[in-house]
């Protein structure tokens, strides 16, 4: 059986997900301002536009914004009338993030919106149904996202998870990360409003997708 492998991560990279220079200018100026390396990777970026185009996305919720980088990803597969809520509660990288976007000019709006994810996603609701979610925050909050997710997602929409895999420690680690990724895995799995896997590239990405019947 052939293991998932930095050589196979490259491969799909270059084949399909091959960065132009605002998504390379994101990446080095998060490094040179210091912010952390946990944004996701290239072919996890392309998936992620892929899963919007798919389900025909207009209107997006990305909870977790960072510098930006992902949020570039899913305003390219949005429809090019859609719209990109991005929620980030540091408000330095809420405006490096809104630079970002900027220059990479993507057709869809993206509004990075500055605060705490809970309270702004209570005020998102009335914005509600949207057609595609992406969490990449703190993991003790995953199910709180993820309902609420699931609560404003219209039949057929899609709502996916960064950090499946607890940076390979989900099956046998024993830190507090691994046991909130595992509990939330579990959680997801078990949902009869969706349909749910596991993308197994990168750092994995649960992906669910909300069926009519709430029998997946």
């Amino acid at each position: 059986m052939v293991t998932y492998s930095d050589t196979l991560s490259r491969y799909v990279t270059e084949l399909f997900a091959e960065e132009d220079e605002a998504l390379r200018r994101v990446r080095r100026r998060m490094a040179e301002h210091g912010l952390p390396t946990i944004h996701i990777k290239p072919e996890e970026g392309r998936f992620l536009q892929v899963l919007a185009r798919a389900c025909g996305a207009r209107r997006a919720v990305e909870v977790g914004t960072l510098g930006g980088y992902s949020a570039i990803w899913i305003a390219r597969g949005l429809l090019p009338d859609g719209v990109l809520y991005t929620v980030e509660r540091n408000p330095d990288y809420a405006r490096l993030a809104r630079e970002h976007v900027a220059a990479a000019k993507v057709p869809a709006r993206v509004d990075v919106v500055e605060g705490d994810a809970r309270h702004v996603l209570r005020e998102l609701a009335g914005q509600a149904p949207f057609d595609f979610v992406f969490i990449d925050a703190e993991k003790g909050d995953y199910r709180f996202y993820y309902e609420w997710a699931v609560d404003h997602l219209r039949v057929g929409g899609v709502v996916a998870a960064h950090n499946a895999f607890a940076h390979g420690r989900v099956v046998a680690g024993d830190d507090e990360t691994a046991r909130l990724v595992r509990e939330f895995n579990a959680h997801v799995a078990a949902d009869r409003r969706v349909l749910s896997t596991v993308f197994p590239a990168g750092d994995g990405m649960v992906v669910a997708v909300k069926v009519a019947d709430g029998q997946a």
